[in-house]
């Protein structure tokens, strides 16, 4: 491939695969058709990847990369070793599981050589789950900085599309098209299979424009970029009011107004003329009232928008009442869980008498208890050394003597993605959805994506931790 060619091929291969993850990978249901097509596309980006990766063999970007490797292959090898059989009397002897084996034998049922996963197949999936995170972390370390600086619109851009989308879903009801099998009909749900996932989506609109403003080096056009992307916000914002996810409506609103300060205080600067910064303030300000007016409108004449939130209501009292009966869980299966992807099965086991309904359980609302049960002490251990490592890198990029303000901010933004996800993670699953999962890993591997600083500072050029 000559090197034009190639060039041209890294510039839009990253967004392309992004864009198709997010368009296919919006289910956590193991029986999704669209995780066949998500799978695919990683296991070939990765073999495209790869190549370049053992050609960088002990370089700065595979260092710099290394323990987030390191982390997913710590975290394929625990789940592993829980697909391992076990004979039936060590198996019968793992905490959580001699219930279970006693249930078996006064059934008759021989419990044989077993994995320490009550749900292997689950299990299975779970593993193949890290396909998507691999491949957008190699796939990252391989695309330039120039071409990770036309990433961003193009995000925005398919975001833009599926908040569109969304509002066409909610207006057309239940004759609307979906892409998923089962999802929340009637609602606006984009192209995810949940309405609380397509508004967590959503509300990556204001990190993304973050990395997108700071990184254009042309002031006029930055203006100008400004004052759309406030507006294009408040439409965002309109179109998460639109999903009734209370919880979307929570972390869209915070982010929005995260993002509208920094940009506030931020502003005037980057344009070059204390009038443009005032236009751009006061459009921040117009727009912080537009959308208290408009969640007030909604809140007063919108009836099937409080239908919704009454809906999310019953969800909410289920997630409440079902916490200590998962805390039980947890201790129940400590310290080596229930197996990945087992949750649904192991909940069936636990499910209180009056908790028992039309609804039920496929996932605990909580990613961090889920994570508990499933995972045991070696997932929390994995967690931690996540957010430790994510500490390290963003100490690092901010603390570095040669960075400017738009390198922090590049830092900010990516910061201000992983908080959406870990604040969704309270009451939801987003990151068992492929796409987001891409989202969570983009804004993780992004903050170890630093150019050489001091080399990009003598070219004159403005850097952001990648975010250029």
């Amino acid at each position: 491939m000559s090197r034009s060619r190639e060039s041209l091929f890294d510039r839009w291969f990253l967004a392309i695969f992004l864009i198709a993850i997010l368009l296919f990978g919006g289910s956590a249901r193991v029986d999704s058709g669209g995780l066949l097509i998500v799978r695919t596309l990683a296991i070939g980006a990765i073999a495209i990847a790869l190549p370049y990766w053992w050609r960088e063999r002990g370089r700065d970007r595979l260092e710099r990369c290394r323990p987030l490797l390191i982390l997913l292959a710590a975290a394929a090898a625990w789940m592993l070793i829980q697909l391992i059989p076990l004979p039936a009397g060590l198996w019968s002897i793992l905490p959580g599981h001699g219930e279970l084996a006693s249930r078996m034998a006064a059934a008759g049922v021989e419990i044989g050589w077993r994995p320490l996963a009550l749900s292997p197949g689950r299990a299975i999936h779970s593993l193949l789950d890290l396909l998507v995170p691999l491949a957008v972390v190699l796939l990252v370390g391989r695309t330039s900085d120039q071409d990770l600086r036309q990433l961003p619109l193009r995000l925005l851009a398919f975001l833009a599309v599926a908040a569109v989308f969304g509002v066409l879903q909610l207006l057309g009801g239940e004759g609307a098209p979906y892409f998923h099998r089962i999802t929340n009909v009637g609602a606006a749900v984009g192209f995810f299979a949940n309405r609380n996932h397509h508004a967590v989506f959503l509300a990556l609109y204001w990190p993304l424009l973050l990395w997108f403003l700071h990184g254009r080096n042309d002031r006029a056009g930055s203006h100008a970029a400004t004052l759309l992307g406030v507006l294009g916000g408040v439409a965002v914002m309109l179109a998460i009011m639109a999903t009734g996810s209370r919880g979307g409506l929570a972390i869209g609103g915070a982010s929005f107004l995260v993002t509208s300060m920094l940009l506030y205080r931020m502003r005037s600067a980057a344009v070059g003329t204390e009038s443009a910064g005032n236009i751009v303030r006061l459009t921040l300000i117009a727009s912080i009232l537009g959308i208290i007016g408009g969640a007030i409108a909604l809140l007063i004449f919108g009836a099937s928008f409080m239908d919704r939130l009454d809906q999310a209501d019953v969800v909410s009292d289920l997630r409440v009442a079902v916490l200590p009966t998962l805390n039980g869980m947890i201790w129940h299966y400590a310290p080596f869980g229930s197996g990945f992807g087992s949750f649904e099965a192991a909940y069936k086991i636990a499910e209180p008498v009056n908790l028992l309904s039309l609804q039920y359980l496929n996932h605990a609302h909580n990613d961090y208890l889920e994570l508990l049960i499933d995972g045991g002490l070696p997932a929390l251990v994995l967690l931690i050394g996540w957010a430790l490592i994510l500490w390290r890198a963003a100490k690092a990029g901010w603390n570095h003597p040669q960075a400017a303000t738009t390198d922090r901010v590049g830092i900010g933004a990516s910061i201000l993605m992983l908080v959406i996800f870990a604040a969704a993670s309270l009451v939801d699953y987003p990151l068992r959805t492929p796409a987001l999962a891409a989202m969570a890993t983009l804004a993780t591997v992004l903050l170890y994506r630093r150019p050489d600083i001091q080399t990009a500072r003598r070219k004159g050029q403005r850097t952001s931790a990648g975010f250029r």
